[in-house]
């Protein structure tokens, strides 16, 4: 039991639904010291108000299931839109306590967003597609992708760049391979040999280079986004969006 007031409960498992709604908008888990904080202030929140409190969480609840039904391209779209809402004071969990506006806000690292589309996208974005890069790579028989640190200011630019300056369905491609890369990594694990070489034949691959690991980031990136995606989905998918690994 997380708190009771005037004859009603409130269990850990209805305020977990908080942390899910965070973690599914963030794409990553909360860190160890946010959980508690979470479930801490929808305990103060109940025991002040246990009927709004319980018709809040129900809000977030209908929320997540809708996002979570979302697949492919059309739910990445979709959770896009979720953290840039989230972003600009429009999520269910801001508006309700200042801990967990700041929980959220330090989850979801926001680096990048664009006004008139309404669409955003978080530093577990930017890093998935640092990862689907290498991913690249590694499948084209080189090694990993070194990023130093120094050069991640480079490439967060470039992503950042790239998301500015490209159309709607390029910034939706982005957040397609950077929010379902966990998925992504474990689909390419456990494809068959025949599943991977379509994937890397009709993936929009640079060239094999030997060059540094920044260079071929940043041929990934400047390439074909949205191809990267509907490849990644029609050969390893299909994802959905809150999935695990």
């Amino acid at each position: 039991m997380l708190a009771s007031a005037n004859g009603a409960d409130v269990r850990c498992g209805e305020s977990q639904a908080v942390v899910d709604w965070i973690e599914m908008l963030a794409g990553r888990d909360l860190t160890a010291g946010d959980v508690p904080v979470v479930h801490r202030a929808v305990a103060t929140a109940w025991e002040s108000d246990p009927v709004g409190t319980r018709r809040w969480l129900a809000e977030i609840g209908t929320a997540e299931s809708a996002l979570a039904a979302g697949t492919d391209l059309a739910g990445a779209e979709a959770r896009a839109e979720a953290v840039y809402a989230a972003s600009n004071g429009g999520s269910p969990v801001a508006i309700h306590h200042p801990a967990l506006a700041s929980v959220q806000k330090r989850a979801l690292a926001v680096w990048t967003q664009h006004g008139a589309d309404r669409l955003a996208l978080t530093e577990a974005d930017f890093e998935g597609w640092i990862r689907y890069a290498s991913l690249c790579r590694e499948a084209q028989g080189a090694s990993a992708l070194r990023i130093s640190v120094a050069d991640r200011v480079a490439v967060y630019t470039m992503l950042t760049d790239r998301f500015a300056t490209g159309t709607r369905e390029e910034r939706i491609a982005m957040s397609a391979i950077g929010g379902y890369w966990p998925q992504i990594r474990e689909a390419w694990k456990s494809a068959s040999y025949d599943q991977q070489r379509g994937w890397i034949a009709a993936a929009p691959l640079p060239p094999p280079m030997t060059a540094t690991s920044l260079g071929y980031a940043e041929a990934v990136f400047n390439g074909d986004v949205i191809s990267h995606a509907r490849v990644a989905i029609e050969h390893l998918g299909p994802f959905r969006v809150g999935a695990g690994p």
